[in-house]
């Protein structure tokens, strides 16, 4: 049970920032972020299919024809596997809420959030790799927060991190610091992307512990010791499901754009909407969108598998 598609984990989260960068983690709302990658979505197939219309009117392709459309085409690719990961993250999020595979849940009362952030704050002051991945709230809310893990990732108060030994955003460590109150601390790596490649960051995950909760945290610290060992594959199935739904669509989305090929040199339509043309590039589009799926979930899911 992990945040999305392609294990995305980039939302509205906990945000880090070193010098002009700025990271952000963890899910938050994400309702909004679905709403945010639907409009996204939205546009970019707007300004393909105005391209489209735009090369059609003049009878052969033109410079700004070709900007509507190879300006979109990366957005029309990404906006929806990055909604679909949003979309999936709410309904994970829901089922951690209701108690679904949780191994372990407590809540941290007001008064030891506020004792927590003091702690961590101090902590972040070390330097970048040890400023926390989750932010504590400013104003600690008078009933505290709640804290589910699962076999593969935790909910903290309004907060869902994934937690796998591979991907994207991944822990390469976990311990249990000796503070009061107690805490679990996760190392952590993120790898993103700039304009000059990829680059890898090192991070701390640090969760509360409810005082009355040390027998419970000490089973997660041993958990997920037998996952970052690659002893316990917590969820087994999640890449070959993605890499099944990637080999499903990508067919089908391939097949309308070779429809669209087909028909084009019969297109009856108005000068101005040329339907062959839009099946053909949206069902290209998002055929690639699929393939691109299946890849990385193949991928990560090799990696998976194998142990360190």
């Amino acid at each position: 049970m992990t945040s999305g598609y392609l294990e995305m984990q980039t939302g509205a989260g906990s945000t880090r920032s070193q010098g002009d960068h700025v990271f952000i983690v963890g899910i938050r709302n994400p309702h909004r972020s679905v709403l945010i990658c639907v409009a996204i979505t939205l546009v970019a197939f707007a300004s393909i299919a105005w391209g489209v219309f735009d090369m059609q009117a003049a009878g052969q392709e033109t410079l700004n024809s070709g900007l509507k459309i190879g300006l979109a085409l990366l957005p029309a690719i990404l906006a929806p596997l990055m909604a679909l990961n949003f979309f999936w993250g709410m309904k994970v999020m829901a089922r951690v809420r209701r108690g679904e595979k949780a191994i372990a849940r407590w809540s941290v009362a007001a008064a030891d959030l506020a004792e927590f952030a003091a702690v961590d704050k101090a902590r972040d002051a070390r330097g970048f790799e040890h400023i926390n991945d989750w932010s504590p709230p400013r104003e600690p809310p008078s009933s505290g927060i709640e804290v589910i893990f699962v076999p593969d990732a935790v909910l903290v108060g309004d907060t869902y991190f994934s937690l796998a030994n591979k991907g994207f955003f991944r822990f390469t460590g976990v311990r249990m610091l000796g503070q009061n109150p107690p805490v679990i601390a996760f190392q952590t790596v993120t790898t993103y992307a700039n304009r000059f490649g990829t680059r890898t960051t090192a991070g701390e995950l640090r969760i509360p512990v409810a005082p009355l909760a040390s027998a419970e945290a000490a089973r997660i610290v041993t958990h997920f010791e037998g996952v970052g060992a690659g002893k316990i594959v917590a969820n087994p199935d999640f890449y070959r499901r993605r890499v099944r739904f990637g080999l499903i669509g990508a067919p089908i989305f391939l097949s309308i754009s070779a429809l669209g090929l087909v028909l084009g040199p019969n297109d009856v339509s108005d000068a101005s909407v040329s339907i062959p043309s839009l099946m053909l590039i949206i069902g290209l589009v998002a055929g690639i969108a699929m393939l691109i799926l299946a890849l990385a979930a193949s991928l990560l899911g090799g990696a998976q598998r194998r142990k360190p």
